[in-house]
């Protein structure tokens, strides 16, 4: 893939080396020459107003003797000529015959600039190709990067719930049907992220009843979780019905990336709980476990994508660092957050912090004192 990707970016490149290469080749062959001709070209363009002073005498703005210092350059119609600088200007002279030289003052001819037009003006161009050339190899590469974490982030929001619905339809046919409805509404979120051009679609907000949502989420993992650690239940408690102004299905999907996570790496070395509490303005579900941990430089990195604790990668479970990078992105982009600290004496609390909400049946009383105010 690294190969392919490599090839894929020199192909992009490939048209401006060979603009640049070839207006390089350009320049070195031709503006050289040009520039030894320009002395010629200049006495040429002298000459010639030369041959008209002899022509036309009236046009002579002096007339007498050749003055000391009038240097020669050469001949016109076998009358000795030449020019010099004369202040700003330049004098053009011509002896007319023995006795009388005819001169005229015009304006100094300066050789072209194709050094700098050439040389520096086409360095720029260079430059500038090369930069857009740049750009367009980082706009593939981010292209190739971000379809990676489509399909990582797909690959991972949907092998959770699959592997539930796998136990969940011999033994509850109900919860298979939740399961399917949620996983509908992830295929649904997927088709939107394709259909916006790789851009999240915006959360679909509503009133959000944390405690039920997280009995859900964890009903996917209780029979393993019973199963695998000898009875182990997680405690969920909330203080009363607390509200959030959240997404279900985004919010679904960060707890089971967190449910998930416990199950393979905490829950093996001791309990977990799961608290659902009001803090302010937020509604506030915190994940605490008494499993290995992370040091202070993991938490820092926990929500890096592709980013794996050490203790994870000894543990030899599966994962590719996606999961809670996304389950941070959704949270983000609901107006919450997602973050890790240390438990005491050991382990991690996991908090996922998101705008608080009112009982949906306050809402209906408080839109309808807006529109009795109204």
């Amino acid at each position: 893939m690294r190969f392919r990707t490599v090839v894929f970016a020199f192909l992009i490149s490939l048209p401006a080396l060979l603009v640049v290469g070839l207006g390089v080749a350009y320049i070195s062959i031709n503006v050289p020459g040009w520039i030894r001709a320009e002395p010629a070209r200049i006495t040429r363009e002298y000459r010639e107003q030369a041959e008209r002073l002899l022509e036309v005498p009236s046009m002579a703005t002096y007339a007498g003797a050749r003055q000391k210092g009038w240097r020669r350059v050469g001949r016109v119609a076998g009358h000795i000529w030449g020019h010099f600088r004369e202040n700003d200007h330049t004098r053009i002279w011509i002896m007319a015959d023995s006795n009388v030289c005819r001169s005229i003052v015009v304006d100094t001819i300066h050789p072209l600039p194709y050094a700098l037009i050439f040389y520096w003006g086409g360095a720029f161009v260079a430059a500038v190709i090369m930069l857009l050339t740049a750009f367009a190899v980082w706009s593939f590469l981010s292209f190739l990067r971000e379809r990676d974490d489509f399909l990582a982030a797909t690959a991972h929001d949907l092998t959770t719930p699959l592997a539930g619905l796998r136990f969940a339809i011999g033994r509850s046919p109900e919860d298979a049907r939740m399961l399917v409805e949620r996983l509908l509404l992830v295929v649904g979120n997927l088709k939107n992220f394709l259909r916006l051009g790789g851009r999240r679609p915006p959360p679909v907000f509503g009133m959000v009843d944390l405690r039920a949502l997280a009995l859900e989420a964890y009903g996917l993992f209780a029979a393993d979780y019973r199963d695998e650690f000898d009875g182990l239940d997680v405690e969920i408690s909330a203080e009363g019905t607390v509200y959030a102004h959240a997404d279900a299905t985004l919010v679904m999907q960060i707890l089971w990336n967190l449910f998930g996570n416990d199950l393979k790496y905490a829950a093996p070395y001791g309990s977990v709980s799961v608290m659902i509490r009001r803090d302010g303005g937020f509604a506030v579900v915190e994940f605490a476990d008494e499993g290995q941990g992370m040091t202070s430089r993991e938490m820092k990195r926990a929500f890096d994508r592709y980013y794996r604790a050490k203790t994870v990668m000894q543990s030899g479970k599966g994962g590719f660092g996606i999961g809670l990078c996304t389950a941070r992105e959704f949270a983000r982009a609901m107006g919450g957050d997602l973050t890790v600290c240390a438990n005491k004496p050991r382990g991690c609390v996991f908090a996922l912090r998101l705008p608080a909400g009112l009982p949906p049946a306050q809402n209906v009383d408080v839109d309808l004192g807006k529109e009795k105010m109204e």
